[in-house]
């Protein structure tokens, strides 16, 4: 039930209505047989949304009925595509024979006219077949009599959310009280003292109790992230891929990039690597696992050997997996009691300022949490049932009463509340819910994938004046908001997510022989009359497989290759048993050569070929008229593209990052459809390249005016950039790269004078052409990111220096200048209204930033009134911060600025001399990062709410009148001073090798703090050092008087060796042996 026919048939109706009053149906003189099916859907699609839910009852026949039904829309539908195809051919040729002006017809036209006489007989009978097929459904009286017509109101509007949501703005996680608390639990016995240097934490329970909403809590939380430098959420399936994990591990640990993998394939060479990168602490999440294998026979041995700590958390419903994992404690949630659950469902319904509706629903709220039986999957799916409600009792008991919650038809362990969430769902919703389900396991999926998927397979409603996948985008966010998929914990734009097991387990059972899933090469039995639509491999062999039913019986729309490494070839035989794909998505495989027969894909709409080791594109490719998405980003041995790609002229989002390719063909700005385009490269200087082919311009641009995602590469030989943004009015990300000035390219001390002249000139040029080609670019006020990368110029464009850049980029969230070596100044960035990220990286010709960085277009204007992050990376040369204004007399006056960053992060900046005063402005900055900024001698009067870390800053010698509770100092020697730090926890020391005693500052801070007092809040102290620091600081040794003061207190040497004690209860441990 993949497909669910009301809103399937509903855009098959308008698409023929369309196709009736086209062109096309003129041509092929099909408009009656057309006009008839069309009455015939018009009488059937009544009746449609009563049919699909009584099919899922006891209703005789009326299953099968549907199932009918569906198989003669999809022929349909192919049939149509078909039609619109061969009818576009045909006005082609006829254009192409009038524009000509010939007195003869060209032979292209007199055949395609032959061809056309042959082939509007075969469409004509293939359309009569199918709608004979439709009134005998139509006409079965057994089946209308049990049936209701529908209203009217053909697609009934759905009810604006009560609450906006968005990417960004999607609550975190809502627990209930017994959730906090298991976590808090945990956490603190995680952090404890043990002498162990791995230890696994289990959470065992039923599906749906709430293990992974534990572990997210636990995952998320900030004393995890102050002490795990690494951390990693893994999803572990029945059948989880080896190479995959240990992938997604080194990539974690820092191993891996987008642009750069890792090499090996092989568990011989990928366990080394992974073991050489763990150098700091891990936090490990394995969520759903179901063997103790996974750990004890795979990922132990790499993880032991690394040279940090590692705490690995586990969730899994059967207890003996931890017993196998030897785990150290073995949490098992209970279910919700009846507070805890309306609690839980309160949080989730109800916003602040609702407490009057969140009393007055309490009673009827308490009966619903009841039926959920205790689980908090269950309630938080019927919350997103509630929240689509009206605050009314009637509206709530109708919820209650809902023949969902005593259907006949369960599956044994999947809730009822989720049945009653997916029949909540309009139709549109649904079928995007069940095609997500048929996915492996917990894949992991980037939703932005998923959109074009849906797409793709048609199951997007037009809305007229928009991208359809802008539409589909809400359809995601609003899946998301009524908690059907869970986003991972891991990505903070909530862009990627999963599926839990019984909501999957759902989608499986109502997709029925719709959707079927392979592993490992089997082969699975099925059923002689299903018609299998979409198909999910992975882990398979050298050769990709399918079953012989499947080619047999040629009705494949969707074939995902997931997990696959090993995978080479992909046969003829098997593209050509698949006429009617829609979905092709071949991604991380091994696979070196697509079969020409490609082209033979009429109907494909999505390819994904992202990161296999294809060599080369076909040329057929470009006969594949319907293809909507087409990507090839990470193709590391793919160093052209045919010049047939621009024959695609239903193209919507072509992606080519990470790849060789040294341009793209000529005539991409044919492809006017195409709203997203990752990695135009600009074209060579010369008019053809290397094998004879054009490149492209940027006036190639001009057409795409759908365009929302556009990244632009190799800007050093574009000639004019003026046309290129024109008319882009609804861009939102633009990244623009320059190319990298090659080494040497600036001269040495032996070039010759004249050689280092000449170089001089070579490199005014470049300079002078970038700020030609930045200053044409005129972006949209609808851009939300733009990545600046690698741009040689001396001076930013008038547009992003002038004093009303707020206006001109009013909707600006994220930016990053990343790499401008010769700009001497900042933009005022502080004017743009939105912005949320700064990246500011290497910047080598600033000396100062100063008020020219803010808004001080008016008295009183707020400086970066939305920024959470700031980071400024690589800045060599800078040398003063000041976040003030100088007026007349001397008179300092400090701005309003930066009301909402939490984190700043300051790295490679050996020269500043001092952090600005007007930082103290920020009084919700949480954390503070400063690295190798070797010149600043102190950090003080800051408002930091959290967590402070400072690492190899030479000069530092005073921390003070700093309110942050957590505190890391590496490798500063020269620190001499930490005082009035009244709030602080936790301190973390890192020392220098050499370094035989404890600092002095740390006797002075404690006498200040004065532990016997009420106000004592420091708690703990961690400290890496070498042996002789260490034996220095054992009872009854030199500094045992600092240190018996402290409530919980750990040490680690380089050498392994270890001492903890805690004041209370009383423990000293260590494995330093007696002197």
């Amino acid at each position: 039930m993949a497909m669910i026919l009301d809103p399937f048939v509903s855009r098959y109706v308008n698409d023929v209505a369309a196709f009736v009053e086209g062109e096309i149906c003129k041509v092929l003189g099909v408009k009656k047989k057309i006009k008839a099916l069309q009455e015939t859907l018009e009488t059937i699609r009544r009746f449609l949304q009563d049919a699909e839910q009584k099919s899922r009852s006891e209703y005789t026949g009326m299953e099968l009925w549907v199932r009918k039904l569906k198989e003669v829309m999809y022929d349909a539908d192919d049939v149509i595509d078909l039609c619109v195809m061969e009818g576009g051919k045909l006005l082609e040729a006829r254009a192409s024979a009038s524009a000509s002006g010939a007195v003869s017809l060209p032979l292209s036209f007199v055949s395609s006219c032959f061809r056309c006489t042959k082939y509007r007989h075969q469409i004509a009978g293939q359309i009569e077949a199918i709608n004979d097929r439709l009134k005998r459904i139509a006409a079965d009286s057994s089946i209308h009599r049990n049936l209701q017509p529908a209203s009217q109101q053909l697609h009934p509007k759905k009810p604006p959310p009560p609450r906006e949501t968005s990417p960004l703005e999607v609550e975190e996680d809502i627990v209930g009280e017994q959730i906090e608390e298991a976590a808090d639990n945990l956490i603190n016995l995680m952090l404890e003292n043990t002498e162990k240097k791995c230890r696994v934490f289990g959470i065992v329970g039923m599906g749906g109790i709430g293990k992974t909403t534990l572990a997210s809590k636990i995952y998320n939380d900030e004393r995890i992230n102050a002490n795990f430098p690494i951390r990693k959420w893994l999803y572990i399936s029945k059948d989880y891929s080896e190479i995959k994990l240990l992938r997604e591990l080194i990539r974690c640990a820092g191993g891996e990039t987008k642009a750069e993998s890792f090499e090996g394939e092989s568990r011989a060479e990928l366990e080394p690597k992974l073991a050489s990168l763990l150098t700091k602490n891990l936090f490990l999440v394995l969520d759903d696992v179901w063997s103790p294998n996974v750990w004890t026979d795979f990922l132990r041995k790499p993880v032991s050997k690394g040279a940090g700590s590692s705490t690995i958390l586990v969730t899994t419903r059967i207890e003996t997996v931890l017993r196998g994992m030897k785990a150290t404690y073995i949490h098992q949630p209970e279910k919700m009691d009846d507070n805890s659950g309306w609690m839980l469902l309160g949080k989730t319904v109800f916003e602040a300022g609702e407490e009057d509706d969140m009393r007055r629903l309490e009673e009827v709220g308490r009966k619903i949490v009841r039926k959920c039986d205790g689980l908090p999957l269950a309630i938080k799916a019927i919350a997103g049932v509630l929240i689509s409600k009206e605050r009314s009792t009637a509206e709530w008991e109708q919820v209650l009463e809902n023949d969902a919650w005593s259907t006949n038809r369960q599956i044994d362990e999947v809730p009822r509340a989720l049945h009653l969430s997916y029949e909540d769902l309009p139709s549109h919703l649904k079928q995007c819910f069940l095609y997500c389900s048929f996915f492996i396991g917990n894949w992991l999926l980037d939703y932005t994938d998923v959109v074009r998927f849906w797409v793709a397979e048609g199951l997007v409603v037009e809305q007229e004046g928009r991208l359809m996948e802008d539409v589909a985008e809400e359809y995601y966010w609003e899946l998301v908001w009524r908690n059907l998929l869970q986003v991972d914990p891991a990505y903070v734009n909530k862009g990627r997510f999963y599926m839990h097991e019984h909501l999957r387990s759902l989608g499986e059972y109502l997709m029925k022989e719709e959707g079927l899933s392979i592993t490992d090469g089997q082969r699975l039995d099925i059923k002689a009359n299903a018609k299998i639509r979409r198909l999910s491999i992975s882990n398979m062999g050298i050769k990709l497989v399918l079953p012989d039913q499947i080619i047999e019986e040629k009705c494949l729309r969707t074939l995902l290759v997931k997990d696959s490494l090993p995978t080479t070839t992909i046969e003829d035989n098997v593209l050509e048993g698949l006429p009617n794909l829609r979905v092709l998505d071949l991604t991380d495989t091994s696979i070196e050569r697509i079969p020409n027969c490609i082209g033979d894909l009429l109907h494909l709409r999505y390819l994904d070929l992202d990161r296999t080791k294809i060599h080369e594109i076909p040329e057929s490719i470009g006969r594949l008229v319907n293809l909507q998405t087409l990507n090839i980003s990470g193709c590391k041995h793919l160093h052209r593209l045919p010049m047939t790609i621009t024959r695609l002229h239903n193209l919507r989002s072509l992606a080519i990052t990470y790849t060789p390719l040294t341009h793209v063909p000529k005539g991409i700005g044919k492809l006017i459809n195409v709203n997203k385009l990752r990695g135009f490269v600009v074209g060579h200087d010369n008019p053809t390249n290397e094998v004879g082919e054009a490149g492209c311009g940027l006036e190639e641009l001009q057409p795409l005016s759908q365009l929302r995602y556009l990244s632009i590469f190799r800007l050093e030989r574009a000639v004019t950039a003026a046309s290129a943004l024109a008319e882009k009015r609804s861009l939102r990300e633009l990244i623009l790269s320059w190319m990298p000035p090659e080494d040497g390219e600036d001269g040495g001390a032996t070039d010759s004078g004249e050689d280092r002249r000449a170089n001089w000139r070579k490199k005014e040029q470049i300079q002078l052409g970038a700020e030609k080609i930045c200053s044409e670019f005129s972006p949209p006020s609808s851009l939300r990111t733009l990545f600046v990368q690698q741009f040689p110029g001396r001076q930013f464009p008038n547009w992003m220096m002038s004093s009303s850049l707020g206006e001109t980029l009013p909707n600006l969230q994220y930016l990053s200048l990343s790499v401008f070596p010769s700009c001497t100044e900042l933009p005022p960035l502080g004017m743009l209204p939105l912005l949320k990220y700064l990246q500011i990286m290497g910047a080598k010709a600033v000396k100062t930033i100063g008020p020219e960085f803010l808004d001080h277009s008016f008295p009183g204007t707020c400086s970066f009134p939305k920024l959470e992050f700031l980071g400024i990376n690589d800045m060599p040369n800078w040398e003063e911060w000041s976040l003030c204004e100088v007026e007349e007399g001397g008179h300092r006056t400090f701005l309003k600025l930066f009301p909402n960053l939490t984190k700043c992060s300051l790295v490679d900046c050996p020269k500043l001399r001092a952090l600005p005063e007007g930082l103290s402005h920020a009084t919700n900055l949480k954390e503070l990062y400063i690295w190798r900024a070797h010149n600043l001698r102190e950090v003080t009067k800051l408002r930091l709410n959290y967590k402070l870390i400072v690492r190899d800053n030479k000069m530092l010698n005073r921390i003070s009148n700093v309110a942050m509770k957590y505190l890391k100092v590496m490798d500063c020697p020269n620190l001499e001073y930490v005082d009035n730090l009244d709030k602080l926890q936790h301190l973390v020391l890192r020392c220098p090798e050499h370094m035989d005693q404890l600092p002095q500052w740390l006797s002075r801070l404690f006498d200040q703090q004065r532990p016997n007092s009420a106000q004592w809040s420091f708690s703990k102290l961690e400290v890496y050092c070498n042996n002789v620091l260490l034996r220095s600081c054992l009872e009854g040794n030199e500094h045992w008087n600092i240190i018996q003061r402290i409530p919980d207190v750990k040490f680690h040497t380089y050498s392994e060796e270890y001492m903890r004690y805690t004041k209370d209860p009383y423990m000293h441990d260590t494995n330093v042996p007696p002197e």
